[in-house]
C-alpha cells in the first residue's frame, strides 16, 4: 500500500511494502530525489535481552497501518507497527511515526515508541532512515555538508564515502558493511550541530533533528558507491526505553528546495536560537586575536624549557602586540600523561615557579590559559583502580572505553556523572585560583566522541546524558571562577552549538585531506569564536610545508579567526620567510579587527563571481558597511572579484604588506567588479 502527502512544493509516497519511501520529489525541479529502493527500514531499533545481555537489531514485523488525515491546518501520514522482529525473536513492542508538512517544504517527523517486552530494554533508535538519494540526473555533480567538527564539505560524496582516504579517516571513517559504506558521528563532539545537507545546483536536501534534550546522536550519512550510486541519511537517539515505558521522540526535519547549503545553516540556527546563548563574547575579549600558543615545556619525555623561562617566552610574544598565553605540557610527565593529575612536573620547577612566572605575565598586562584534558585518566595512574574506574563511561558489558596517545592508554570518563563532574571543575578552579590563570583550555570537550553510558551506579538519569553532562559542566565551571576573577574564560577543543554558550573560543581543526570546511560552523554561528592552528605543520616538509602554511594563515584571515600562533616553537631557523610572514598576519587580523569584531560573517554569500583562485569572505559591519576579504595564496596576478551591492561611494583597500590601493572597478546592475592587485590577503572596505 502507497500513501501519499504533498503541497505545491514537495510530494512524499511512502510504500507499505517496503517501509521506506519510494518518492520524495521536488515539484519546482520535478526531480524524485529517491533514485532506487534499497532495502532499510524507516525505523530501526537496537535492543538488549537480558537473557542475553547484547546489544541487538530489530525492524517492525510490518506495517500494520497507514492513513493520511487532513484538516483545514495540517495533513498528516501515519505508520503503525505491532512487533519488531530480529535474529528469529519477535518482541512485544509498538510504534507509530507521524510525518506531516510544516510550512511550504518541510517535513517533521516524529515517533512514539512503547516497550511491552518483559525482559528488553531499548537502547537505540534509528529514525528517520531513507536511503536511495541522489539528485537530478548525475549524481556526481551533489555536495554533502556534514557536521564533522567545524564542518565538511564534500563534493561527490558517493564516489568520496567509498575512498580509501575515507576508509582511513579514524574515527569519523566510511565503514563497509553488507554493500554498503557508511560515516557515522555522535553529537555534541564528532559532529558539531544535528544538521546535514546535502544538493546540486538545483536541488537541495535538509535533514536535522530537533532534539531540546541534547541526547548522544548519531549523523549517519552513507552510499552504495559508484557500482550502486545512492545516497542515505539517518539519526540515532541513544535513549534508553524500558518495559512499560513509553517514549516520545523531538522531531526530526527534512526539507526540499532549490537552495544551496547556506539556507540549511539558517534553518537550523532558527530553530535552536530560542534554546542557546549566543552573546558569549566577553567586551574584554573582543580585542584579542591571537595567542602565544606554547606546548614547549615537558613533551615525550624530552624537557625543552622550564618553569623559569615563561617569562622571556611571554616577552617573545609581546614583540608581536600578543598579551595572550597558552600554556600546555606543564603537569606531571608532560603532555598527554597522567591524566587528571594536574601537578605542575617537578622536573619543570617548583609549584612557587610557576606561581611566580605566571604573576609576572599578569603583572605586565599578559593573561595566561592553561591546558587540562576534560575526558581522560590514565588507567596506569595509583588512582585509576581506586577512583578513575568508577567515573568511568561503560558498556553494555560494563567494560570501559579506552583511548591511546603516544604510549599512554587512557581511560574515558563519564561527563554526566557527578563524581567526573567534581572533578574536573574543582581542578579549574584550583588553576585559577592557585597560579592565577585567567583562562582554562578544556580539551577535547567539543571534539572527541561522545558515548551512551551504562554504568547503572552513575547519577545520570540516561544513557544518552553525555551532552548535557559538558553543559552543565561548563555553565557551572564558567560561574564559578568568574566569581573568582571577573575576566576568566573558558576554551575547548573543536566546536559544539550547545557549548558555544559558555565558552570564549573554540580551537577548530580536523583534516586538510578530508574536506574540511570551517565555514559551515562560522556561518551558522558567526558569533561564536573561532581558534585556528596556523603553525607550520610539524610533520611536513618541502613545499607542502610551505603550501599549508600560507592556506591555513588565509583560511583564518578570512574567516575572522583568533590565530593561534607558536611563535617561540613552530618556525624553523631556515624558515624566515614563514616567521615574517606570520608576523605581518598578526598585524593584518590586528587592523581588520576594529571592523569584524562586531560585524557578521557572510560566508561568500553576495559574492556573485570571482576568479576559481582566490578565495573571499564578506562581513557585514555594525555601521553598514561591507567588508571583503580576498585570500589569494599564490599570488595569481589579473584576478577580479564581483559582489553584490548598491552603489559604492568609496573603496579603501590594504594588503598584508601594509600597502594601500586605489582599486579599479566597474558598477552595474546592482554588481560592482573589483580588479585585485597581486597579493597573498587584502581586504576590501567597501563604503556606501
Amino acid at each position: 500500500m502507497i500513501q501519499s502527502l504533498e503541497n505545491e512544493y514537495v510530494k512524499l509516497s511512502f510504500d507499505s511494502k517496503i517501509n521506506n519511501i519510494i518518492e520524495l520529489r521536488n515539484k519546482l525541479t520535478n526531480d524524485n530525489y529517491v533514485k532506487s529502493n534499497q532495502k532499510g527500514s524507516i525505523l530501526a531499533l537496537w535492543c538488549i535481552l537480558k537473557e542475553k545481555g547484547i546489544r541487538e537489531k530489530f525492524i517492525p514485523t510490518g506495517v500494520t497501518g497507514l492513513k493520511v488525515d487532513s484538516n483545514e491546518s495540517s495533513t498528516k501520514l501515519s505508520i503503525t507497527y505491532n512487533g519488531f522482529m530480529g535474529d528469529g525473536k519477535i518482541l512485544d513492542i509498538n510504534a507509530e511515526v507521524n510525518v506531516k508538512i510544516c510550512g511550504e517544504k518541510m517535513l517533521q517527523w516524529t515517533v512514539c515508541i512503547e516497550n511491552r517486552h518483559s525482559g528488553c530494554d531499548i537502547v537505540e533508535i534509528l529514525f528517520p532512515h531513507i536511503r536511495g538519494i541522489y539528485l537530478g540526473e548525475s549524481w556526481e555533480d551533489d555536495i554533502i555538508i556534514y557536521p564533522h567538527h567545524a564542518g565538511e564539505k564534500t563534493i561527490n560524496p558517493i564516489c568520496e564515502y567509498a575512498s580509501e582516504r575515507y576508509k582511513n579517516f579514524g574515527r569519523a571513517s566510511s565503514r563497509f558493511e553488507a554493500g554498503v559504506y557508511s560515516r557515522e558521528i555522535n553529537y555534541c563532539g564528532l559532529a558539531s550541530m544535528m544538521w546535514m545537507y546535502y544538493y546540486d545546483k538545483n536541488n537541495g536536501f535538509y535533514i536535522s533533528s530537533n532534539d531540546r534534550n541534547y541526547l548522544v546522536t548519531g549523523m549517519l550519512a552513507e552510499t552504495g558507491g559508484t557500482e550502486d550510486p545512492w545516497m542515505g541519511f539517518g539519526i540515532r537517539k541513544y535513549k534508553k526505553i524500558e518495559c512499560g515505558q513509553t517514549w516520545f521522540s523531538e522531531p526530526c526535519t527534512m526539507a526540499v528546495n532549490c537552495e544551496d547549503w547556506h539556507w540549511g545553516a539558517k534553518e537550523y540556527r532558527k530553530w535552536i536560537d530560542p534554546f542557546i546563548k549566543t552573546d558569549n563574547n566577553p567586551a574584554h575579549l573582543k580585542n584579542e586575536f591571537v595567542l602565544n600558543q606554547c606546548y614547549n615545556f615537558k613533551k615525550d619525555g624530552s624537557i625543552h624549557n622550564r618553569f623559569d623561562k615563561i617569562p622571556e617566552l611571554f616577552l617573545e610574544g609581546k614583540k608581536l602586540n600578543i598579551r595572550h598565553m597558552f600554556i600546555a605540557s606543564w603537569n606531571r610527565k608532560g603532555f598527554d600523561c597522567n591524566y587528571p593529575e594536574y601537578y605542575p612536573d617537578m622536573e619543570l620547577g617548583t609549584s612557587m615557579d610557576l606561581y611566580e612566572s605566571c604573576q609576572y605575565v599578569n603583572n605586565n598586562n599578559g593573561f595566561i590559559t592553561f591546558y587540562i584534558n576534560s575526558r581522560l585518566f590514565d588507567i596506569e595512574s595509583d588512582f585509576f583502580p581506586t577512583i578513575g574506574h568508577d567515573m568511568a563511561i561503560k558498556k553494555i558489558n560494563g567494560e570501559y572505553y579506552t583511548e591511546k596517545y603516544g604510549p599512554v592508554t587512557f581511560a574515558i570518563m563519564c561527563p554526566s556523572d557527578t563524581k567526573w563532574q567534581k572533578q574536573l571543575i574543582d581542578t579549574a578552579c584550583w588553576m585559577i585560583k592557585s597560579y592565577g590563570a585567567t583562562g582554562i583550555y578544556l580539551d577535547q570537550l567539543g571534539s572527541a566522541e561522545p558515548f551512551p553510558c551504562f554504568e547503572s551506579s552513575h547519577s545520570h538519569a540516561d544513557i544518552g546524558g553525555f551532552n548535557t553532562g559538558y553543559f552543565k559542566i561548563l555553565k557551572d565551571l564558567k560561574e564559578k571562577i568568574s566569581e573568582m576573577n571577573s575576566e576568566s574564560f573558558l576554551m575547548i577543543e573543536n566546536c559544539g552549538d550547545i557549548y558555544g554558550s559558555y565558552v570564549w573560543g573554540s580551537l577548530t581543526w580536523n583534516g586538510e585531506q578530508y574536506d574540511e570546511y570551517f565555514n559551515i560552523f562560522k556561518y551558522t554561528f558567526p558569533e561564536f569564536v573561532q581558534i585556528n592552528m596556523v603553525n607550520p605543520r610539524s610533520k611536513k616538509s618541502g613545499n607542502e610545508r610551505i603550501e599549508l602554511f600560507y592556506s591555513h594563515m588565509e583560511r583564518a584571515l578570512l574567516l575572522g579567526s583568533v590565530l593561534w600562533l607558536g611563535i617561540t616553537d613552530h618556525f624553523r631557523k631556515d624558515e624566515e620567510e614563514l616567521r615574517t610572514y606570520a608576523e605581518k598576519a598578526v598585524e593584518f587580523r590586528r587592523k581588520i579587527n576594529p571592523m569584524i569584531r562586531d560585524g557578521v560573517y557572510m560566508d561568500d554569500v553576495g559574492i556573485v563571481n570571482k576568479s576559481p583562485c582566490i578565495n573571499a569572505s564578506r562581513w557585514k559591519l555594525g555601521d553598514g558597511n561591507e567588508l571583503i576579504i580576498v585570500g589569494n595564496k599564490n599570488c595569481i596576478a589579473g584576478c577580479r572579484i564581483c559582489v553584490e551591492i548598491t552603489q559604492p561611494v568609496s573603496i579603501f583597500s590594504e594588503d598584508i604588506d601594509g600597502n594601500s590601493h586605489n582599486l579599479k572597478y566597474e558598477y552595474n546592475a546592482g554588481c560592482i567588479e573589483v580588479y585585485l592587485p597581486e597579493s597573498r590577503v587584502i581586504y576590501l572596505l567597501i563604503c556606501e
